[in-house]
């Protein structure tokens, strides 16, 4: 086994361990929070203790899953960004940084709008989700001849239909993003960090002589 095959292992190995334990930790949290309010609602909430026992476990994983996703999503950005950019001396790390906002930008709106997406695409669902049930729920509260378990079915419906709309155009972006000729937005913030960090060679010999004779001048 090669030592760049065993370094690309650890390094796979970490980022795997970091992504499971921030995720499982993640998961705990929002279902013991979750867990405790359904108990509170069980107590003093008639109209909770009305729901089917289907509701009340959507109400508790729902939310769970949701964090479970959106931390693992975050903690695989923030190790690549933490990875590369701690290998750097100070002024190494502040020139990169600087390199990283020159080109972000010359980034139009568009751009930047794909990049955010792609990076945040499971807390965009995530809010999405949030947004169209708490929505839901607030205009369904006030309709009567409803029960409570008849208004958290359809405004479980609601918001379904707006996380379906959120998978669609988020994947719609993600292809526009592919298909870009521009590499920032091929790339996410983590990986052009990397790419900044690294030392890598050019592989263009034209693009070497420019740097060369731009370093003459």
């Amino acid at each position: 086994m090669s030592s760049s095959y065993a370094a690309k292992k650890a390094e796979s190995d970490a980022l795997d361990k970091a992504i499971f334990n921030d995720s499982a930790f993640a998961l705990g949290a929002a279902f013991v929070t979750t867990g405790v309010l359904s108990a509170l609602g069980q107590k003093f909430s008639r109209g909770y203790r009305s729901l089917p026992i289907s509701a009340k476990t959507a109400l508790i994983l729902g939310p769970s899953l949701g964090a479970m996703y959106i931390r693992g999503e975050h903690s695989g950005t923030e190790f690549r960004r933490h990875k590369y950019l701690n290998q750097l001396d100070p002024a190494e790390r502040e020139d990169a940084l600087k390199k990283k906002q020159a080109m972000i930008s010359r980034q139009t709106i568009v751009d930047r709008s794909i990049n955010f997406v792609n990076e945040h695409r499971w807390s965009i669902l995530g809010l999405a989700w949030l947004v169209g049930m708490s929505g839901a729920g607030l205009y369904l509260y006030k309709k009567k001849g409803m029960t409570p378990a008849q208004k958290l079915v359809e405004a479980r419906m609601y918001a379904q239909l707006i996380t379906i709309v959120g998978v669609v155009s988020t994947a719609s972006i993600a292809s526009l993003g592919e298909n870009s000729d521009s590499k920032h937005v091929q790339h996410n913030s983590a990986e052009l960090e990397a790419i900044l960090a690294s030392d890598t060679k050019v592989k263009d010999p034209s693009a070497n002589d420019s740097i060369v004779s731009a370093d003459k001048k």
